[in-house]
């Protein structure tokens, strides 16, 4: 029973996953009190606020639920912070895709603003309309839209962990206007938070792996 009650309350975080399985270690008194030792997640192609992921490999340890109001027919909760690790894989047709959500088409373009807060031009909104991945770097391009003409944008960078909850964007590059130098911009740190906790971030060609934890609160 707590299987497909675990099943549902994953799929019912998510807004497409094309292959989906949850398997749980646990003696059945500790399942009967709520407790899950270890639980396991594998997803292919999902889909979560608009991002989409290749791969995930998740593994959550010390889950306590609400087992017994399950039971009753209420939603699987979690009541208790739980700490999750394991292994997400972004495809450069995933990032591609992930350019229509708010979420990430917004994060860029503050992010864009604040690597050059002296560029006025950079204060209208970026139409995003590309991502390329290179081993240790990144390419973005996109469109500025608040204009009665279409003004190019490019932004070229390396990426690396600086920390375990900090990413590092380095030697970033902008060009406006596809005829323009480029100019070089200062390194930028992008703190995570402290309930990441990153191991490992491979930029590959055409992919990006990430390895490490985050702490899921209730």
């Amino acid at each position: 029973m707590l299987s497909p009650a675990l099943w549902l309350f994953i799929r019912s975080q998510v807004e497409q996953v094309s292959h989906l399985e949850v398997e749980i270690a646990s003696s059945d008194r500790q399942i009967l009190s709520g407790s899950i030792p270890r639980l396991s997640i594998f997803a292919d192609r999902v889909v979560y606020k608009g991002l989409h992921f290749a791969k995930i490999r998740l593994m959550g340890e010390e889950m306590q639920t609400n087992l017994r109001q399950t039971m009753r027919g209420q939603p699987l909760q979690l009541l208790e912070p739980m700490v999750v690790s394991g292994e997400a894989m972004l495809q450069e047709t995933d990032l591609n895709a992930s350019l229509q959500s708010d979420l990430l088409s917004t994060a860029l373009t503050e992010l864009l603003s604040k690597l050059a807060p002296s560029c006025n031009l950079l204060q209208a909104q970026v139409d995003w309309t590309r991502i390329a991945i290179a081993p240790e770097s990144l390419l973005l391009q996109g469109n500025l839209v608040n204009f009665s003409h279409t003004i190019p944008i490019t932004l070229k960078c390396g990426l690396q962990l600086s920390s375990c909850h900090e990413l590092l964007l380095t030697q970033p590059q902008l060009q406006i206007f596809s005829s323009s130098l480029w100019e070089q911009l200062e390194d930028y740190a992008i703190d995570l938070g402290s309930h990441v906790n990153l191991k490992e971030l491979t930029l590959q060609v055409g992919q990006i792996v990430c390895r490490g934890s985050i702490t899921v609160m209730p």
